[in-house]
């Protein structure tokens, strides 16, 4: 995580406080942890006008695309991560700290605030977001701020003995906790793991565990927490399988799970020598995309592994194709379907997209692959939002059936993410990233 230092002079920030931008607060000095956690900003790129952004071709193809697609609202150059998250509201969040929320149709800043000292990242909890960070010459704290009106709800405060830690992970459990795993340094094998519920003052626990120095990525499975080295992104669990540069130890390639109601280790899994990436959780359910490097490293082998949450034992397991070393094939999990890509020994990498049931690795469907995003994916009702590969669009599946479709073909579509009001897409307009919203039709 990146240190952002921000000087705020007293007189201004008195004058934030009594203007109400933090409404709701149980500190009353201005020394308090939680006062110096944000700052308040209008750092958020600015909303205009699709023609503002788009050549005349452009605009066509994306003021065109039918259901469930309603009628195009903004368009906002160079966002930072963003995601719909409720009432068509627009989260970004920038890797130097910045969170802040835009309204997807009117393209209006509702709230942004810059994350002081060292931030742990923030995630979303109901119909909020909490900020976790660390900030200079004070406690670390976890704020809980409103996502559709971006007023501060409650701040969690940790003790003033913990040191500020190097890397931080934040992961929601069951939409009401954060789990936070903190290292002081990187190479260090213990790590300090909390659980925070933003309604309350003080973590509910922390404690010590030990975990690799590679294991930073967090998920949630019912009542527990896993975490792994490989995240969504194929990018990182190619590296973990691959190993060019020989980095990762056995225990790098395995994933541990803790108890969410007090951190106790429960079980830590790999299917032999593979290297494991999670690719989605059920309520009682861990998915494992695993793979191994053969054949002199020129081929990868991979498999499905379905674990139980609370035992880390398997559910159910399925043999993938083989493919080659250069390539990592992706998955991710829509509802209770899972959508994997495959490689075909004679067509090569990339070659069928397959859906599975979640519950018994039995296949769907499955269709020829036009997708290059599955983790960047979002999902309108039974529709999967899926972007396409360059110039190719954004593909429109049905996880039941495997019925798919093409919108927005001549563009390159980098991700998607809807709420129940709204649907953005990130696309390549020029040389540019842009976010394009649109009303949801039912």
């Amino acid at each position: 995580m990146r240190r952002v230092h921000l000087v705020i002079a007293g007189a201004a920030l008195a004058a934030v406080l009594v203007a109400g931008l933090l409404v709701w607060r149980p500190w009353t000095a201005d020394a308090d942890p939680c006062t110096a956690a944000l700052t308040q900003t209008d750092r958020l790129p600015a909303a205009t006008q699709l023609d503002a952004l788009a050549e005349p071709d452009q605009a066509r193809i994306l003021t065109e695309p039918g259901a469930p697609f309603g009628p195009q609202r903004v368009a906002v150059p160079e966002p930072e991560s963003p995601r719909l998250a409720v009432g068509g509201t627009v989260v970004q969040q920038s890797s130097s700290g910045l969170v802040g929320a835009l309204d997807a149709r009117t393209g209006e800043q509702v709230w942004a605030f810059e994350q002081n000292g060292t931030g742990y990242g923030a995630t979303q909890v109901g119909g909020g977001m909490v900020l976790v960070q660390h900030p200079d010459g004070s406690r670390a704290t976890a704020v809980a701020v409103g996502i559709e009106d971006g007023q501060v709800r409650n701040c969690t405060t940790f003790g003033a003995d913990e040191p500020v830690a190097g890397t931080g992970t934040a992961v929601t459990v069951a939409q009401r906790t954060v789990a936070l795993l903190r290292r002081e340094e990187r190479a260090d094998p213990t790590a300090t793991l909390s659980m925070i519920d933003p309604t309350r003052g003080e973590p509910l626990w922390t404690r010590d565990v030990e975990l690799p120095r590679s294991v930073t990525y967090g998920y949630q499975a019912g009542g527990v927490v896993v975490f792994g080295a490989a995240g969504t992104d194929p990018t990182s669990a190619w590296q973990l399988a691959v190993d060019e540069r020989d980095i990762y130890t056995p225990e790098d390639r395995r994933l541990y799970a803790f108890a969410a109601d007090d951190g106790a280790p429960l079980w830590d899994y790999a299917h032999e020598d593979f290297a494991g990436q999670v690719i989605g959780t059920g309520f009682d359910i861990v998915v494992v995309r695993a793979t191994r490097l053969e054949e002199g490293g020129k081929v990868l082998r991979n498999r499905l592994i379905a674990l139980d949450e609370r035992t880390g034992e398997e559910n159910w397991s399925v043999d993938l194709p083989n493919s080659t070393a250069t390539y990592y094939e992706q998955g991710t999990l829509f509802g209770d379907v899972l959508v994997v890509s495959e490689s075909d020994p004679k067509r090569g990498a990339f070659a069928d997209l397959v859906g599975r049931d979640l519950y018994t690795g039995e296949e769907l469907w499955r269709i020829d692959n036009r997708i290059t995003g599955l983790e960047r994916a979002g999902l309108v009702g039974n529709l999967a939002l899926i972007p396409g590969k360059s110039l190719a669009g954004l593909e429109l599946v049905h996880v039941r059936t495997g019925e798919s479709r093409t919108v927005f073909d001549g563009l390159s579509v980098l991700s998607a993410s809807a709420d129940g009001t709204s649907i953005g897409i990130e696309a390549i307009l020029g040389r540019d990233r842009v976010l394009v919203t649109y009303d949801r039709e039912s």
